[in-house]
């Protein structure tokens, strides 16, 4: 009867449904794609006239739609950048300043709430730190791709996710939307230093700037292909964009975060959707301005709080009302007190608030050579001062955040100073960024130093700037990473000493002289100086895991676990914590006998291997675990992974090879542990040296 029922009513229904001429179907509605495209210069885009590459991926997207040729970032660090461009306000409302120290807050709608609420699938794939989930940017998207692995403690190589991957990972997400979508797309290539893939390292060999450009344009044309194939691109809006640009030399700056020139705010702006295009913009745009010209793209209804204006209109040919354009730069300030940086865009006029204020004349000197600023700036001080009161929020929005963790990310991407909350308000010229210039140029000469080699002239130049420069906090952090890579722990913890007395409110220096000496093992005075620093910032999953570290080196695997326990709350997806909590399961499975807690370590350590499969701590560990649990293949396995990730991983090749051994396969025995006596033999004990000699003999 059910069935005879339904057949009646879809006759019914066909009987009473209008004839199929009669009919048209839905429009689909209009995806977006936004692309940003981490410290990007205009002048490495072919459709903005670049002498030096060609970029065919990006240059088919701009030749059927609209280029802007005047786009300004509001910031020149990546988070910020991305929270103006994602909340559609500016660091005076939203109150993000700076990488790593602020949290995007929970309250303002961002671009991906507003679109999934209006019925569409969102998807975010991001190649490098700075935009971690743990800082807020994921709000909003179903799914929030930043899976970058485990960075190791004072390496200052950067950990990055290449283009291709994210691009990858990104058209696996897209070719799963039955319906509308939001799909935002990060490559953090070009961001330095500077080390694209072949071919590209050896095309650009002489401007491995470029080559990176060249490499994620590239990169890109798989997904435009998967466009074209698929239909996608007659009703996808694409907005292409970088965070920031990039000073190759200009004013002194060899990167970015620190000046606020055009060559790091001035960004390519690309926007094409069906219907609109093709046309070039001389007109002034900036990040603010992406979010409500998005929502007259779509359809969809804007935001109250929204400071940017629609571009829309300018992109069909009609003019925008004057408006100045809000800048800042304050890494410098946040990071180590010195005065901050504002200023305002507003048509061909451009101020620059500083101890040491600047004024330009866009249209004749795009570059900024020539400093127009006179004695009288009440009017510009006033216009800038009206702009801040226009665009500020709610006060205390968004407070300064450390993460160690993060900070030690951070640092790899090149960020490398502490977090020291400016106490001063006044500011005089000897507190202007250009004329402290000369510190952060010694500085980058230091690390180019060690780059490339020349390591003991690098350690006297930093040496130098610690005696003349003692609140300069990069020196000590640099330094201290240069003497750990060359295994001089001591001297190392020496120079923290110095930093910590030099900066007793720097909690980025007392968490790593807390770290060093539990690294080597002074762990009272470790546990001293840690606790001290939870004093200044309580909610960094990195110290109270180095806690759980000294801890454990006492032997107090209670205080240990509280620790991990503590951080892991902080970060759960912390897969050294993870690790860590593993081993001290593994430790109260040994010490008591209980099986309960082996399980409990495998669980962590599998846990740890789902957060970072690359982190050969977590392979060794659950290895461990499975030998207690007496399952040999499989430690052997885990174990076998561990050495394929880390080569010289010292604990997984020992137990690999005695593992091996044990199992009478003498020959992967020997080489195992053959290659462990080559790495470690002399950091051995007399009686560690004759046991791992034994086994070497009977494994011949």
């Amino acid at each position: 009867m059910k069935r005879l029922r339904g057949l009646i009513l879809f006759i019914l229904a066909a009987a009473m449904a209008p004839p199929a001429s009669l009919l048209s179907a839905a429009p689909a509605r209009t995806n977006l794609l936004l692309i940003t495209i981490d410290t990007l210069r205009p002048d490495r885009l072919g459709c903005y006239g670049s002498k030096y590459l060609q970029t065919p991926t990006i240059d088919r997207w701009a030749k059927s739609g609209v280029v802007f040729s005047r786009a300004f970032a509001h910031t020149p660090t990546t988070l910020p950048s991305h929270t103006n461009i994602l909340l559609g306000t500016t660091p005076l409302y939203h109150g993000v300043h700076d990488n790593g120290f602020f949290k995007v807050p929970e309250d303002p709608a961002t671009l991906a709430t507003v679109l999934r609420v209006s019925g569409y699938a969102t998807g975010a794939f991001v190649g490098a730190f700075p935009l971690d989930s743990r800082f807020g940017l994921n709000r909003g998207f179903d799914v929030y791709d930043d899976n970058y692995g485990t960075g190791a403690a004072f390496e200052y190589k950067f950990v990055e996710r290449k283009a291709e991957s994210v691009v990858d990972a990104a058209l696996a997400w897209l070719k799963g939307q039955p319906g509308p979508w939001f799909l935002w797309v990060h490559c953090f290539d070009p961001h330095q230093p500077y080390e694209p893939p072949e071919p590209y390292l050896t095309r650009f060999k002489d401007d491995l700037y470029s080559g990176e450009v060249a490499y994620v344009d590239s990169a890109l044309a798989k997904l435009a292909g998967y466009l074209d194939e698929s239909g996608l691109t007659k009703n996808t809006a694409l907005v292409l964009t970088g965070d920031h640009g990039q000073s190759l030399g200009e004013h002194g700056e060899t990167t970015h975060g620190y000046f606020a020139y055009n060559s790091t705010l001035w960004v390519p702006l690309v926007i094409s959707a069906p219907g609109l295009g093709p046309a070039r913009v001389d007109q002034d745009a900036g990040h603010i301005d992406i979010f409500p010209t998005v929502c007259d793209l779509l359809g969809v209804p804007k935001p109250a709080v929204l400071q940017g204006v629609s571009l829309l209109p300018a992109a069909q040919g009609k003019r925008l009302a004057p408006r100045p354009i809000y800048f800042e730069s304050l890494y410098p300030y946040y990071r180590r007190g010195w005065a901050p940086l504002r200023g305002f865009i507003d048509g061909d006029q451009k101020f620059v608030d500083s101890p040491i204020p600047e004024a330009y004349d866009l249209k004749a000197d795009f570059g900024e050579a020539k400093n127009l600023a006179g004695k009288d700036l009440s009017l510009e001080r006033a216009t800038l001062a009206r702009l801040m009161n226009d665009e500020a929020g709610p006060a205390g929005r968004s407070r300064p955040r450390l993460d160690a963790a993060t900070e030690r990310k951070l640092q790899s991407l090149g960020y490398v100073g502490g977090f020291q909350p400016p106490t001063k308000t006044r500011f005089e010229p000897a507190d202007d960024l250009k004329t402290l210039l000369p510190f952060n140029r010694m500085f980058e000469d230091a690390v180019d130093l060690n780059s490339r080699g020349e390591t003991n002239k690098s350690i006297a130049l930093l040496r130098r700037l610690i005696l003349e420069r003692a609140d300069f906090d990069n020196p000590y952090l640099y330094l201290v990473t240069v003497l750990q890579t060359q295994r001089r722990f001591d001297e190392a913890v020496a120079v923290l000493k110095k930093g910590y007395d030099d900066n007793p409110r720097n909690y980025k220096i007392a968490i790593e002289y807390g770290i060093s000496l539990a690294d080597v093992g002074r762990n009272d005075e470790a546990l001293v100086v840690l606790n001290k620093a939870s004093g200044l910032i309580d909610w960094d999953p990195e110290l109270w895991n180095y806690l759980g570290v000294a801890y454990f080196n006492k032997g107090d695997l209670e205080k240990a676990l509280a620790s991990y326990n503590r951080a892991l709350s902080l970060d759960p997806k912390y897969a050294i914590v993870l690790t860590n909590l593993g081993v001290v399961h593994v430790n109260m499975a040994t010490k008591n006998k209980d099986a309960a807690a082996l399980r409990r370590a495998v669980d962590f350590f599998k846990k740890a291997i789902e957060s970072d499969p690359n982190y050969a701590s977590a392979y060794n560990g659950l290895g461990s675990a499975y030998r207690m649990a007496e399952n040999l293949d499989a430690a052997i396995f885990c174990w076998s992974k561990a050495v394929e990730l880390d080569p010289g991983h010292r604990f997984a090749l020992f137990n690999l090879g005695t593992s091996l051994l044990d199992k009478g396969d003498k020959a992967q025995a020997l080489r195992y542990l053959t290659k462990y006596k080559q790495l470690y033999y002399n950091s051995l004990s007399p009686k560690d040296k004759e046991s791992l000699d034994a086994a070497i003999e009977k494994c011949r």
